[in-house]
């Protein structure tokens, strides 16, 4: 009778191991199907993004080159920020695993930096405030910053 006990642990021993192998292989694929989601919507926000960014600048060289005036330009930035604002609420609503966390959040402050300085560069058009056209500037450079940034820390996570 004590060797049918033995016998029956080390099958039931046997099963639990193989359900235990198979849970951890379950978690394993869903893990790396949310890591691959998560790659694919922030790649998908950053070509978006720079696609609008490569927009707003075919505009805003047509207002260098003369062809709008300060108002008219104003007036195109108005229509691009609803715009940046979808890319930022696209950003943060990305399921996102906790090791792309600082990615994510780098895209996002990339977004708004850039359309915060949009916006102080409406400020300026309108005013004519040179610090308004700084501010803009020092928001630009700090987009690319953020942008850089979080290239980085996807490439870090893997």
């Amino acid at each position: 009778m004590a060797g049918k006990q033995v016998q029956r642990a080390v099958v039931i021993g046997g099963f639990v191991a193989i359900g235990a192998i198979v849970v951890f292989m379950v978690i394993l694929q869903i893990s790396a199907a949310q890591n691959a989601t998560f790659k694919q919507g922030w790649n998908s926000i950053k070509a978006q993004a720079n696609d609008l960014t490569a927009q707003y600048q075919a505009e805003e060289g047509k207002w260098k080159a003369g062809q709008y005036d300060n108002a008219t330009m104003a007036g195109i930035v108005d229509i691009y920020l609803p715009k940046y604002q979808q890319l930022i609420d696209g950003a943060k609503a990305i399921e996102t695993p906790d090791r792309y966390i600082d990615a994510r959040d780098l895209l996002v402050k990339s977004i708004e930096a850039e359309k915060d300085s949009n916006e102080h560069f409406r400020e300026y058009l309108l005013t004519g405030d040179d610090k308004e056209y700084k501010k803009a500037s020092d928001l630009l450079s700090l987009s690319l910053k953020h942008e850089t940034e979080s290239s980085a820390a996807m490439s870090a996570a893997g």
